[in-house]
């Protein structure tokens, strides 16, 4: 049975957050292709109804929690809660663009073996609560960023086929999702 040290060297090996680097820069690259391939205005447009934001609302907040990942890595403390909100990116496709590509490449120079094995997490638990903090892992919070990002390029898949964007088959899907359509094991 792994303890948590042995998880925690296994993390801090490289290998964990090399796997989960490679997955968060595809998930990057495919937003990236998504909207270099609609217009200004359907990145901007907000269906109405359910579908109540745009996708630049969901590029910008996807983008908020990798930049605060790689904010606060270095220092220790991730907070995803201290975000800008109605930026540029969310308003403009071409800035969309030149973040996603600026965060992937930032992504790539992060030298995770070399990161603090504990980092602090603030967490706001509910609106009307005060923050809590609790320690994580650099590898955890990657996980989390990857799974965040999964789970809005699939909003934002909605969205882009109620504007009328072309969306890649699988765009959004959850990784254990392919496996399984493909027959393979999600799990070991």
């Amino acid at each position: 049975m792994m303890t948590a040290d042995d998880a925690l060297r296994v993390g801090r090996s490289g290998s964990a957050a090399d796997e989960l680097v490679a997955a968060l820069g595809a998930a990057l690259r495919q937003v990236h292709d998504l909207i270099a391939g609609m217009s200004d205005e359907q990145y901007t447009r907000r269906p109405g109804g359910a579908l109540a934001s745009s996708i630049g609302g969901h590029v910008r907040h996807n983008l908020d929690h990798v930049a605060a990942l790689l904010a606060g890595l270095p220092g220790g403390a991730v907070d995803y809660d201290r975000r800008e909100r109605g930026t540029a990116v969310e308003s403009d496709r071409q800035a969309g663009l030149a973040a996603v590509r600026r965060l992937e490449l930032a992504l790539g120079r992060v030298a995770w073996c070399e990161l603090p094995g504990a980092v602090r997490l603030a967490v706001l638990p509910a609106a009307d609560r005060t923050p809590v903090e609790l320690l994580t892992t650099p590898e955890r919070e990657l996980a989390f960023v990857v799974s965040h990002t999964t789970h809005h390029n699939a909003l934002i898949a909605v969205i882009a086929a109620a504007v009328g964007a072309a969306v890649p088959p699988g765009f959004g899907y959850a990784p254990a999702t392919i496996a399984h359509q493909r027959g393979q094991p999600c799990a070991r």
